[in-house]
């Protein structure tokens, strides 16, 4: 369990930073007015990795604790 948690931290930082990337050249390219929603996907995607590291280190508390 605990590998595929750190693979999904993993995988989820590496869509945050693609979709930032993405989200620059929507921003350059169209401009701020139609690139705007492009902004949205790195923010999910970022809200996504702090919830699965927050998690992690909850769960691995957890397991230091005895509770799981």
């Amino acid at each position: 369990m605990k590998k595929l948690s750190r693979f999904m931290e993993h995988f989820w930082l590496a869509v945050t930073i693609a979709t930032t990337l993405w989200a620059i050249y929507m921003v350059a390219t169209v401009g701020l007015s139609e690139g705007k929603q492009w902004i949205w996907f790195p923010v999910v995607a970022g809200g996504m990795y702090g919830y699965r590291r927050f998690m992690r280190g909850k769960m691995e508390q957890w397991e230091r604790d005895g509770r799981l």
